[in-house]
C-alpha cells in the first residue's frame, strides 16, 4: 500500500509562489528504489533537498509479472506528482530494480518503464548499483546486501565494478532470508524423517501453522501467496523464537553468515580492489539483526583481509536519487549529501505521524 505524505513546508512554499503567478519551473529529479520486499521513491531539488517520499509494495523485475510492476511503478510516480509543487519539471529520473544485475537493456527498460518516463531522461540500474551509491558515494569500497536475497557489488580503484550473487530464490542467493528460511523447513523435515538431529523448528512450525506433522506444511509453502517475502518474514520469526535456543537453527544461521562472507571475499579478489583497511559496508536484515549469521560473516572476512565494516552512508532510495543528480551534472558534495539525508529524514517522518 501507498503511503502519501502531507507536502512538506519547501512544497507548500512553492505552492504559494505558483499561486501568486511566479510559475518558473522547479528543475527535479526522482530517485526509485524498487525493492524485492518493498519500493521506495524520492523526488528532490538539484541541491539535494527532498520535497516527496512515497513508500510502496515489492517491484521485483524477475519476480513479479511485468504489467504489475509497471502498475506499481505509475502509482508510484503518480503519488510523488500529488505531492510536489505546482510549477515543477522533472529533468532526470533514476530507477534501480531489483532482478537487474547492472545497467538495463534497452528490452528491460522498455518493459517496466512503456509510457511512463521519457527515455533519454530515465536510466534504470540493479538495485546494488543505487545500494552502492548510498553506502560508499560513489567511492571504492564493497557492499554486501543480504535480505530477502543475496547480492555483493564491488567497486576499484578505477570505477570498475564487480558483482557478484543476485540470483534470485530459485537460483540459490546463498545466505539470505529466503535461504536460511528453506534450509530451516529442511532440518525440520530431516527431523520428521530421521536423517537428521531433533530440532525446536519442528514442533515451532508446527504450531505457527496449526499442522499436525511437518508433512503438513506442504501445501502452505507452495501456495502461490507463499513469496519468497514471507520465505523472509519466516525466517525472521524463527530467529527471534530459536535464535539463541536451537543448535540446529543457530548452524544454518552461522552457514548463512559463513557462506556470504566466502562470496564477499570473492567478489574482491575478482574486483582487484585493494586497500586497507578495506571498506565494507553491509545491510539487509540478515546481516544486521541475525547476531549468528553477522558474527559468522565478520569472521570470515577478518580471517582474510583488514576490514572496516559499516552500515550505508544512505538509504538505497537515496542512492537512485544520487545517480540521477550525476546524470544531470550536478556534484556530489558532502554538504549535498547531508542535506538529502536531513531532508529525506524530516520527510519522510510526517508519513509515520
Amino acid at each position: 500500500m501507498l503511503h502519501r505524505l502531507r507536502q512538506s513546508p519547501p512544497a507548500c512554499l512553492a505552492k504559494r509562489l505558483a499561486t501568486n503567478g511566479m510559475e518558473t519551473p522547479l528543475p527535479l529529479v526522482i530517485g526509485i528504489d524498487g525493492g524485492a520486499t518493498y519500493s521506495h521513491g524520492v523526488a528532490a531539488t538539484l541541491d539535494g533537498r527532498v520535497l516527496a517520499v512515497v513508500h510502496s509494495a515489492s517491484m521485483n523485475f524477475t519476480g513479479s509479472y511485468q504489467k504489475e510492476v509497471r502498475r506499481r511503478m505509475n502509482e508510484l510516480v503518480r503519488e510523488l506528482e500529488l505531492q510536489l509543487p505546482f510549477a515543477n519539471e522533472v529533468v532526470r529520473y533514476n530507477v534501480s530494480a531489483a532482478g537487474i544485475f547492472s545497467e538495463a537493456t534497452v528490452d528491460q527498460k522498455e518493459k517496466l518503464f512503456g509510457k511512463i518516463y521519457p527515455w533519454k531522461q530515465t536510466r534504470l540500474v540493479g538495485d546494488s548499483v543505487a545500494g552502492f551509491q548510498a553506502a560508499t558515494l560513489g567511492k571504492p569500497g564493497v557492499l554486501v546486501i543480504c535480505g530477502t536475497g543475496t547480492s555483493i557489488i564491488a567497486g576499484n580503484l578505477d570505477s570498475e565494478f564487480t558483482h557478484r550473487g543476485g540470483w534470485g530464490p530459485l537460483l540459490d542467493d546463498v545466505g539470505s532470508a529466503y535461504w536460511i528460511a528453506v534450509k530451516a523447513i529442511r532440518a525440520a523435515i530431516d527431523d520428521f524423517e530421521g536423517t537428521g538431529p531433533e530440532t525446536a523448528i519442528t514442533s515451532t512450525l508446527c504450531e505457527w501453522y496449526e499442522i499436525k506433522n511437518i508433512q503438513g506444511i506442504v501445501p502452505i509453502i507452495y501456495h502461490p501467496e507463499f513469496n519468497r517475502a514471507k520465505f523472509a518474514i519466516l525466517a525472521s520469526r524463527l530467529d527471534k523464537t530459536l535464535g539463541n535456543t536451537d543448535d540446529v537453527y543457530q548452524g544454518i544461521c552461522r552457514e548463512a553468515g559463513t557462506e556470504v562472507g566466502k562470496l564477499t571475499i570473492r567478489t574482491v579478489e575478482k574486483s582487484g580492489l585493494d586497500i586497507s583497511p578495506l571498506p565494507v559496508f553491509f545491510s539487509g536484515g540478515v546481516l544486521l539483526f541475525n547476531s549468528h549469521a553477522q558474527k559468522a560473516f565478520e569472521e570470515t572476512l577478518r580471517d582474510q583481509f583488514q576490514v572496516l565494516l559499516s552500515q550505508p552512508r544512505l538509504p538505497t532510495v537515496l542512492g537512485s536519487t544520487i545517480l540521477a543528480l550525476r546524470e544531470e551534472g550536478v556534484e556530489i558534495t558532502d554538504e549535498l549529501v547531508d542535506q538529502l539525508d536531513s531532508t529525506y529524514r524530516n520527510v519522510d517522518e510526517l508519513t509515520r505521524d
